[in-house]
């Protein structure tokens, strides 16, 4: 196996523990949804569907990317893209990153998740790394491979900053996304990874073209302790004080959809169960998305993957969205988005 693999499968160990989350109070917490004793809606026919990418999803749900590229993780993707278009969710792919390098296609990925929107995954700073056209040609052979409906570019200066392999060079990356988003033939996504997307950077990616944004908040897992726990202990003082540096998930979605507009939002950032894919869309957002709690639902701790498990986390989330959309009176997601609500300090 690969440094690359190894290291994703590192990741994914990390990723399971509790010391990778955010130590900080989750800022979704902070908004209660007004609670309506007359709902004047029938609890079996709400409706949690919506469009995304072009297509009808049952749930405003999104699988996220949070692995791939080597043996373990493209088997844990396997299993979540079959879930996921069972359900009618959408999926996104970890990185492609290293299986590109190893030569290692993802494209039966796509035949799992014939109906749903698949989600490709590139680093921005990769791109750079190739430079000029070797950043666009490494975009195309992801695109190639997966055959995705939309390509996210992942924006994660902090976690390359503590990594020891870490990308250093940040130069050009917006004249490279400006390119991309004219020669990738697919819409461009772009996303964090846990530290937040602020209204600057929105706008100034909303002016070169690209109209949907991940936000990513901080409260879920957390890459730059996950990161910081695979370095030497200098770099690790240097870093300790930045562990919890972000925008909060709660105050990103809040901002974003009040200042910037026509735009897509993703919610995601300490997103856990399905009353928090509501808040996330009360706040904003057009969907809302999650890796940690499906990895840990999918993979047990002997290693087995079990699908029966996440179908039944899946079902659950799902029945939580109709729960809070019925005691606020809401029969769809419309409906929900324009619900009473407050956001508490």
């Amino acid at each position: 196996m690969s440094d690359l693999s190894t290291r994703k499968d590192e990741h994914i160990d990390l990723a399971k523990q509790d010391a990778a989350l955010a130590q900080i109070p989750n800022s979704l917490d902070r908004v209660r949804l007004t609670h309506q004793a007359l709902p004047e809606c029938d609890a079996d026919q709400i409706d949690t569907s919506i469009r995304f990418l072009g297509m009808r999803l049952d749930a405003p749900i999104m699988i996220s990317g949070m692995t791939g590229g080597s043996p373990r993780g493209d088997a844990i993707n396997g299993v979540l893209a079959e879930l996921a278009n069972t359900h009618k969710l959408a999926f996104g792919v970890g990185s492609q990153r290293a299986s590109l390098s190893q030569q290692n296609s993802q494209s039966g990925l796509r035949g799992r998740a014939s109906d749903i929107p698949l989600i490709g995954n590139l680093g921005a700073a990769q791109l750079i790394e190739h430079g000029g056209n070797g950043g666009i040609d490494l975009a195309r052979r992801a695109i190639d491979d997966l055959e995705p409906n939309a390509l996210a570019i992942h924006l994660n200066p902090l976690q390359e900053l503590v990594q020891p392999e870490g990308d250093r060079n940040w130069s050009g990356v917006k004249d490279m996304l400006a390119r991309l988003v004219k020669q990738a033939g697919i819409p461009i996504i772009i996303k964090e990874v846990g530290a937040g997307l602020s209204v600057k950077t929105i706008t100034e990616l909303r002016d070169i073209g690209i109209t949907c944004f991940d936000i990513a908040g901080l409260g879920g897992t957390n890459w730059t302790r996950i990161e910081n726990s695979r370095t030497d202990q200098t770099r690790q003082d240097i870093m300790e004080p930045f562990m919890d540096w972000g925008i909060p998930t709660c105050s990103a979605l809040q901002d974003a959809h009040a200042a910037v507009h026509d735009i897509q939002l993703i919610g995601s950032g300490g997103v856990r169960h399905g009353l928090d894919v509501a808040r996330c869309l009360w706040l904003g957002a057009d969907i809302a998305a999650a890796a940690g709690p499906f990895i840990k639902a999918v993979e047990l701790a002997d290693g087995k993957l079990s699908p029966d498990r996440l179908n039944d986390v899946l079902d659950i989330w799902k029945q939580q969205i109709k729960v809070a959309m019925f005691l606020t009176g809401s029969k769809h997601v419309k409906a929900l988005k324009q619900a009473d609500g407050v956001i508490t300090t």
